[in-house]
């Protein structure tokens, strides 16, 4: 896999404030329910945080509901290898993630988000066989949780290879 991290492609904007725009054919997930294991209701993608360098989406910007969290609601980043399309719906569950890693997860707050904040978010979603890491900017997008094949899911199979 190539070297994607140097220092001058590392920096993630929000979609919605770029000048890029979904690929033609690509859901434009923005505006998605978001669904855990159950199928209930526990936010919204916000939008997306993407690499424009290599054009790859890492995060989903949630807005969580304050009924599911008991505070106010609150923006997470969830890595786009967490997520997954629903088949024919157009909806986004969270089959790995669970409620405690939800409230865990750092707030996103776009003015003061910095990359090595990145650590944190992955760590906030880590399981028991994940060893807690530092940046390390040749491979920390190899994780499974930055896969967009397990984004598209079963809705796009064999496109995302």
């Amino acid at each position: 896999m190539a070297i994607e991290n140097t220092d001058e492609n590392r920096l993630l904007e929000e979609l919605d404030r770029s000048d890029y725009e979904i690929a033609e054919g690509e859901p434009d997930v923005q505006g998605w329910h978001i669904k855990d294991t159950r199928g209930s209701k526990i936010g919204k993608v916000h939008d997306l945080l993407f690499n424009p360098a290599t054009r790859k989406v890492r995060y989903l910007i949630a807005d969580l509901e304050a009924r599911v969290f008991g505070v106010q609601n609150r923006k997470v980043l969830i890595p786009i290898g967490l997520a997954e399309l629903h088949l024919t719906d157009d909806e986004v569950y969270l089959p790995a993630i669970t409620i405690a890693q939800l409230a865990a997860a750092p707030d996103y707050i776009r003015e003061s988000f910095k990359p090595e904040d990145e650590i944190t978010v992955r760590n906030a979603f880590a399981d028991d066989i994940d060893i807690q890491q530092s940046w390390d900017e040749q491979t920390f997008y190899e994780h499974d949780h930055y896969n967009e094949r397990n984004f598209y899911g079963r809705r796009f199979m064999g496109r995302h290879e």
